[in-house]
């Protein structure tokens, strides 16, 4: 159960991560390997088995977020209630170290054909993709549907995760969370406390709408702007669907230095030498030109041993390359404007109150307070579009709640 309040104003190892922490194995924070196998093992035994192997082990979690409370629509405050997302997590254990993982969410109540159903939700495949298990250095993730290695709730999305109603700010257009792709990588341990997973994708695209670039020269979304950061730009993985042919790579390490007890965090990389879609063009019917994307990650989260204290901070920073380029820049609207980058930072401070001797099974109260800046249109303006920059890409938020949960067992 969490409550918030937002307030915005313009201006390394491996193991398998189970039930809501997803079933998947990925590079993050922990230094040991598990192979499927050792899920048999640490659960005693196989869930169920399914499939012509003796051993074969099919299991599946879930998490969600149902959400009731008010909403800020067309300038004013609605009451309701929205089923966010129901998401469904199956891993099947072909062998001892070859496992299927996806994840499909439902949102919004789902979809309907006809109009009196009244759902304008999405179902959605987020993650589909087989890992190829050899040793704790180095793992193979097949061609496949998989989230990008850039950050850390891009990966990690679960409710569970993160302590407001809503998912972090920074997460809502800068890093396009949940952005998943098109894709295939590799991932494993460095040294002790030093883990890796680089991921080669199908990048983003300058389009924010289905079909491609209209072929008539009729006007189109721009998929990067200065109003909606990234939240559009990420690509279709569906039919073919995609509108250029460069790819995206990105590289995450992610660390938990022995010297600061309780200190986890990672530094990302994304590149991609274009994301301008087959055909763009602007308003005055020019096309427009190639234009690369570079994106950095750097985050940490402490929590202070011994204490309830915990600490969490991030800094994300978009680089744009060509900005003459963007839909948005040659698009007859101004305010969308995008300069030559795109940045923003978060702090937040929680306090974990233990509520073991109150409640039966252990439960954990945290109140919190995060502050975000967002900077959307920075200098270097170029395009058809006038320079005249409103200041509405520059965002505040204070962000401050209670987060009420049962404290997870040990297996």
């Amino acid at each position: 159960m969490k409550m918030a309040t937002s307030e915005a104003k313009n201006g390394g190892g491996l193991h398998h991560k189970k039930s809501s922490d997803k079933a998947t194995v990925i590079a993050d924070e922990n230094n040991t390997v598990a192979t499927a196998e050792g899920i048999t093992t640490s659960l005693g035994q196989a869930p169920f088995g399914l499939g012509y192997r003796s051993h074969a082990v099919l299991s599946i979690g879930a998490y969600g977020e149902l959400k009731f409370g008010g909403n800020e629509a067309s300038g004013a405050w609605k009451d309701g209630f929205d089923a966010q997302r129901i998401v469904l997590l199956p891993t099947y254990q072909i062998t001892d170290n070859i496992i299927f993982n996806a994840e499909i969410e439902f949102e919004h109540g789902g979809i309907a054909d006809d109009a009196d159903d009244k759902l304008t939700g999405a179902i959605e495949l987020e993650q589909a993709y087989i890992d190829f298990l050899f040793n704790e250095h180095f793992n193979w993730r097949s061609p496949g549907v998989d989230v990008v290695p850039f950050g850390f709730i891009n990966i990690f999305h679960e409710p569970t995760q993160f302590y407001s109603v809503n998912r972090p700010e920074l997460d809502d257009g800068l890093i396009p969370t949940t952005w998943f792709e098109g894709s295939t990588s590799i991932y494993g341990k460095i040294v002790n406390n030093l883990n890796y997973q680089f991921q080669i994708n199908t990048g983003l695209e300058d389009i924010g709408q289905n079909g491609g670039v209209p072929d008539d020269g009729s006007p189109y979304e721009g998929g990067i702007t200065g109003t909606e950061a990234l939240d559009l730009a990420r690509t279709p993985i569906g039919d073919f669907n995609q509108t250029k042919n460069a790819p995206g790579f990105a590289l995450r390490l992610s660390y938990t230095p022995p010297f600061i007890p309780g200190l986890n965090g990672s530094s990302s990389v994304f590149f991609t030498p274009n994301v301008t879609p087959r055909g763009a063009y602007g308003d005055d019917g020019n096309s427009l030109g190639h234009n690369s994307v570079t994106m950095l990650d750097t985050e940490v989260r402490y929590r202070v041993p011994r204490t309830g204290f915990e600490f969490r901070g991030e800094v994300v920073d978009v680089i744009i390359g060509t900005p003459r380029n963007l839909r948005a820049n040659n698009d007859g609207d101004s305010e969308n404007n995008v300069g030559r980058n795109m940045w923003g930072f978060s702090l937040e401070a929680a306090y974990h109150i233990d509520l073991a001797d109150r409640f039966r099974n252990g439960w954990e109260l945290v109140p919190f307070y995060r502050y975000t800046y967002e900077n959307l249109q920075t200098g270097g303006f170029a395009g058809t579009d006038d320079n005249l920059p409103t200041g509405q890409g520059q965002r505040q938020f204070h962000t401050f709640g209670l987060a009420l949960s049962p404290r997870h067992k040990s297996s």
